[in-house]
């Protein structure tokens, strides 16, 4: 039996409280955060027994199913700072495989921005040449 979400309103503390975490999942950064600290709400484990996940990260996948259900409404999603970012993350971590992930430094690169390869930055410059071989011809 699914309840009925309260209408959103600033004044309800369980709904500003949800506000202030749904905001924080759209900075990579923080993802990283909880990886590390939590691992065990993620389903990352150390041990090589991975076959079930612990009944915390259960919890925690069905909290942000419930989260992403009513966050994506425009009722909402109205009250997001930045509803893209924070829509995908929340997307994202529905997946298993994104929450196990989320604890490498490329995987957190990659939603920052931040590791362009060399070949697309050569594409967007509008040449070919590596980086190293552009700055020889300059005085």
């Amino acid at each position: 039996m699914e309840t009925e979400q309260p209408p959103p309103t600033l004044t309800n503390p369980r709904f500003t409280l949800e506000l202030e975490f749904v905001s924080s999942l759209a900075n990579p950064y923080y993802l990283s955060h909880l990886a590390v600290t939590y691992p065990n709400l993620l389903g990352i484990s150390h041990d090589d027994d991975d076959e079930s996940a612990s009944p915390d990260a259960q919890a925690f996948a069905a909290y942000l199913a419930y989260l992403y259900s009513y966050w994506k409404t425009p009722e909402y999603s109205q009250f997001l700072t930045h509803p893209g970012p924070t829509l995908r993350a929340l997307r994202l971590l529905q997946e298993d495989k994104f929450r196990r992930d989320i604890i490498l430094p490329q995987v957190i690169e990659g939603l920052a921005g931040i590791n362009v390869p060399a070949q697309a930055q050569a594409e967007a410059d509008g040449t070919d040449e590596k980086p190293e071989e552009g700055q020889n011809g300059k005085t």
